[in-house]
């Protein structure tokens, strides 16, 4: 098994050890998710996972990376220049966020890992916080919106705010439409 993946590039090696570590870290939790179970989930020995993160913490912090990465992609895609604010925001957070909110839905210990992501990835969090609020800052400029900036501030706090809620999902999506209708102008 591992002879097959170690013919794969580097990058492709460790993207599938960040895809596997979110379901073992999902399943076990940070503190009780070992190397082993990792790479298990991988489909590689404990020595090969070695050889592309020296520990547990530089994997939850990959799997930081890869999901932040792909929430501010999304993000930039749901919002395209032009399109209607109110609409252009609620697809951000949405994009952005719902995937957050389904795996905090779908792990027991999703209490656990967002306490160790604040400690381990803080700083991953915050740049990423700073990219959506700079979108969202750009956009509703471009929309003729005052205070852009300001507003722009509130939004990823009250966006942040919403996804952290533990509401199920009909109600999350439902109270993201109802941030989003705050922009819309009279």
């Amino acid at each position: 098994m591992s002879s097959v993946l170690s013919n794969l590039p580097i990058e492709d090696r460790r993207a599938r050890v960040v895809t596997a570590a979110i379901s073992a870290f999902s399943r076990h939790g940070y503190r009780r998710c070992t190397m082993a179970d990792i790479a298990a989930a991988a489909g590689m020995s404990r020595p090969a996972l070695y050889l592309l993160f020296p520990g547990k913490e530089a994997v939850f912090r990959a799997v930081a990376e890869a999901l932040l990465a792909d929430a501010a992609i999304a993000a930039e895609q749901a919002w395209p220049e032009g399109a209607d604010p109110v609409d252009g925001l609620f697809g951000a957070i949405v994009a952005k966020d719902l995937p957050i909110h389904r795996l905090c839905h779908a792990s027991d210990h999703a209490d656990e890992i967002l306490a160790v992501a604040a400690s381990l990835t803080a700083d991953l969090h915050h740049a990423s916080a700073a990219r959506f609020e700079a979108l969202l800052a750009t956009r509703l400029a471009r929309a003729g919106q005052a205070d852009a900036a300001g507003l722009a501030r509130m939004l990823v706090a009250a966006a942040t705010g919403l996804k952290h809620a533990g509401l199920p999902e009909t109600d999350y999506i439902a109270d993201v439409q109802r941030l989003a209708g705050l922009i819309a102008k009279k």
